[in-house]
Parts: C-alpha cells; sequence; structure tokens
C-alpha cells in the first residue's frame, strides 16, 4: 500500500492536530502523525531536496498562517479584512516579520548605494512572464512583450531581481566585475525571500488578494529602492 493510499484511509484533522502543535514554538518532525510525516519527507525531503530544519520551518509557517487566519476570523469586524475575511494588513506584517532585517532595500542601501559610480535604469511594467534572453544584439530583459536592452548578462540579472520585486527604477553600479560578484548575493536573497512568502500565499485561492498583499510585503521589502 502507498504512502498516499494510507493517508487517504483515515480522515484528515486539524493542521494543529496532523502537527501535533498548536503554535509555530510546539512544532517538531516527531510531533507530526506518522502516515503525514511519511508522505512529507517524500515530498518534501525526496522531491523538493528540503533538509530537515527547512522542513520544519515549512511546518512552522503553516501553524503560523493557519493560527492567524483563525484569529482574524474570530475577530472579523476588524479594520484592514476583506469581504473573504482575510486581514491583509496582519499577513503582510507576519510575512515581513519573518523575513526580518535582511530585505532587498537594506541589500541596495549597503551594497549598492556605497559605490561612487551609478546609473540609472527605467524597468519595464510587470505585465507578464519575465525572462532573459541572448541574441547577436546582446542581452535584452523581457516582461510579457516590452523589454529593455542590457549591457551585460550580469547587468540582465540584476534588474531582472528588482523588476520581479515590483521596482521600476533603479540604480546600477558602473563597475561591471563589482556587479558581477554581486549579482548571486542579490538572487540568494530574492530566493529566499520567495520562499518565505510562498507558504503564506498557498492557502489563499483570490488571486486579486494575493497580488494585494504580494505588492504590499515587497513595497516593504524594497523601500527606499527607487532611483532618482
Amino acid at each position: 500500500m502507498t504512502t498516499l493510499s494510507k493517508l487517504a484511509k483515515r480522515p484528515v484533522l486539524s493542521v494543529f492536530s496532523e502537527f501535533g502543535a498548536n503554535s509555530p514554538s510546539e512544532v517538531s518532525l516527531e510531533r507530526v502523525k506518522p502516515d503525514r510525516r511519511e508522505l512529507d519527507r517524500l515530498i518534501m525531503g525526496d522531491i523538493l531536496g528540503l533538509t530537515e530544519e527547512e522542513q520544519v520551518e515549512v511546518y512552522r509557517a503553516i501553524v503560523d498562517l493557519v493560527k492567524s487566519r483563525i484569529e482574524k476570523a474570530q475577530s472579523f469586524a476588524n479594520r484592514g479584512k476583506t469581504k473573504e475575511g482575510i486581514d491583509i494588513n496582519m499577513i503582510v506584517k507576519i510575512v515581513t516579520g519573518k523575513i526580518g532585517e535582511e530585505t532587498l532595500g537594506k541589500f541596495y542601501q549597503e551594497s549598492i548605494l556605497n559605490q561612487e559610480a551609478l546609473y540609472s535604469k527605467s524597468l519595464p511594467e510587470d505585465v507578464g512572464d519575465i525572462d532573459i534572453k541572448h541574441s547577436l544584439f546582446g542581452w535584452r530583459l523581457y516582461s510579457g512583450k516590452q523589454s529593455i536592452d542590457c549591457a551585460s548578462e550580469s547587468e540582465a540579472r540584476y534588474l531582472k531581481v528588482w523588476l520581479e520585486a515590483g521596482v521600476n527604477k533603479v540604480r546600477v553600479p558602473q563597475n561591471e566585475s563589482y556587479l558581477h560578484a554581486i549579482v548571486p548575493q542579490l538572487e540568494s536573497l530574492k530566493q529566499r525571500v520567495d520562499e518565505i512568502i510562498e507558504p503564506y500565499l498557498s492557502s489563499i485561492v483570490n488571486v486579486r488578494i494575493r497580488d494585494r498583499i504580494l505588492h504590499q510585503v515587497w513595497a516593504q521589502l524594497t523601500e527606499g529602492v527607487q532611483a532618482d
């Protein structure tokens, strides 16, 4: 009998019962119901390649989100909620709190604005799939059908991060060697933020609400980034 088949033969309990925890601080792999844990280990560990510590963080994020949504449902009359009962401001506060101080805005202040030679670059609107393409004419960053020319692959990768974060104008270091060196750091930071945000948005079906939350989160995380 497969792991999924075994789990399907019993009623699915609440998140708190399945994980054996009522708060993020109580979460541990040992508390998760054995059949649930077996399936999660296959998906998160074998398929997604998450370490056990990363899996614990996923459990904690889910418990945190469900707990916050229950608390919001109990105080439905509070301001800031949508008609679906989702407190957008609260979710934004929780997500940015999880991310902490290592934001893209801080990276920009400390690693970009410390350079003497900078130039400004306007980015296209986020209107579709964002991609980088190389042709005989050089590198180009695409957003749907809109695009801008880039001086190098490093510049294209650098601008792609800011475009995905909702920034429409940014300063770029003129020193190509420096730009090439910091781009992986910036991409790694963006990936970490995406991984923290995703569990909180995965249970929100309404696309419009998800977009509002993302917009507010990235607005806070990129504060001070807009170029003059």
